[in-house]
């Protein structure tokens, strides 16, 4: 035990140096030694990696064809390198989510299912090292200042996973919260523990801001995760609760990114390799990603593509770090919004970010919000104002955001209407999506 202890800190030392200390041409080395052992084992382990071979793949990663989520999870039980069937993993998240007590999967993997934002709800394995692994990087990259010698870490998730739990060996202590319940019963839970680190998406650190004068200590610091956050939404969390926010970038693919100690949100890039294609943004040239864990044998994830869109920093982070820098994460590919053209011919594109920007610029007193394109001459916003806001004012300089960023993407808005409804989560993830196209 002491021993095993001892060379988790020796590996969290190392993820947190290599964050830091590492040149361009060790990253690169790095990747490439990653990536020739993984390839090597999903040759050897992978019936579906195997196939390819057969059908002309040269075993080399430029090579390696793109990997779509419906197409992992179609072909689940032959990517796979442990013989496991999809159907049988589906059974035990299941079950567990409706409260057995089951533990690990077959007594030694860790079973998650992803929240099934875009409809398709992939199973997620974790093997007993993978898990080790996986722990020892949340703990080095979680955003948590090391001058919090005691971090007791309100950890919401609609389904807690037991992967999540490693880092409870490295000194921290982790209090899983159902995000669907009651904000009151959250509270009270941060109060009776004394929590001192609140993590969750940052819709639910909004609504936990909004009941901080009955939290009876100080809150040292915040973490966000599984939902998209806005500059607004940083500022006025860190403001109301007089404490640092880090965000954290991960999925059923990977740990994509995290914070620095200069507060920039940096790819994992020696844990995950990423590449990015055009998304069709023309405003500042976001793109969409395609990730491989460099990591990961049990359910390879080699070139998967995201449906997400990102924005990359082009100058160095003053932190030091060669780690890419994200600028900001627009959303899902899915949402962007289609306009049609000033002549009706052809479709623009109106990324998420400048919706929500177009939203939360144009008044201070917008609790919250949600932007719905029904079809292409159909827009509609909901907002929640707080008491006596001039509605119509805001809803004015609203239009008139939303309309510049139309036009420099030569697009047009068609008919928006506004109303007082409030926003929807996700039917299958339960994440609140602030923009959404429902065509």
């Amino acid at each position: 035990m002491i021993l095993d202890k001892l060379a988790r800190f020796l590996l969290v030392r190392q993820i947190r140096q290599s964050f830091y200390t590492w040149d361009a041409e060790r990253l690169q080395h790095h990747q490439q030694k990653r990536l020739g052992e993984i390839l090597k084992h999903v040759s050897q382990h992978s019936p579906y990696y195997k196939e390819l071979r057969t059908n002309g793949w040269d075993g080399s990663f430029a090579s390696l064809p793109l990997l779509s989520k419906s197409e992992l999870v179609t072909q689940f039980d032959q990517v796979n390198t442990a013989g496991l069937r999809k159907a049988d993993l589906f059974d035990f998240a299941i079950r567990r989510e409706r409260g057995e007590p089951l533990g690990l999967y077959r007594g030694r993997y860790s079973v998650g299912l992803s929240s099934g934002t875009s409809g398709i709800r992939l199973p997620t394995v974790l093997s007993a090292s993978e898990r080790w692994q996986y722990g020892s990087l949340l703990f080095a990259r979680s955003g948590i200042p090391e001058s919090i010698r005691q971090p007791r870490v309100l950890f919401a998730l609609r389904v807690n996973n037991p992967a999540f739990m490693e880092v409870r060996f490295l000194g921290v202590s982790i209090f899983h919260a159902d995000y669907t319940r009651p904000i009151e019963d959250i509270v009270r839970l941060i109060n009776e523990k004394t929590l001192n680190v609140l993590a969750g998406p940052p819709s639910l650190l909004r609504l936990i801001s909004q009941q901080r004068q009955q939290i009876d200590h100080p809150i040292q610091a915040l973490i966000s995760y599984a939902e998209v956050l806005d500059d607004k939404t940083r500022q006025q969390l860190q403001a109301d609760f007089q404490a640092p926010l880090a965000q954290i970038y991960q999925g059923a693919e990977g740990f994509i990114a995290s914070t620095c100690r200069a507060g920039s949100l940096h790819l994992n890039e020696d844990v995950v390799l990423v590449e990015t294609l055009e998304s069709g943004d023309t405003v500042s040239h976001a793109r969409r990603l395609v990730v491989t864990d460099l990591h990961r044998k049990t359910l390879p994830f080699l070139r998967y593509q995201l449906n997400d869109i990102v924005e990359f920093n082009p100058e160095p982070c003053s932190c030091g770090s060669v780690f890419r820098c994200i600028e900001r994460i627009h959303g899902r590919a899915d949402d962007i919004f289609h306009l049609r053209s000033r002549e009706g011919e052809v479709i623009r594109f109106l990324f998420p970010d400048y919706v929500t920007r177009s939203i939360n610029q144009a008044s201070e007193e917008i609790l919250e919000f949600q932007a719905i394109q029904h079809n292409l001459d159909s827009l509609e916003i909901r907002l929640h104002l707080q008491p006596n806001a001039a509605r119509t004012d805001i809803e004015t300089r609203i239009l008139h955001n939303l309309e510049y960023w139309a036009q420099r993407v030569a697009g047009r808005l068609g008919t928006v209407t506004f109303s007082d409804e409030l926003p929807e989560r996700n039917s299958n993830s339960l994440k609140l999506i602030r923009v959404v196209r429902r065509f």
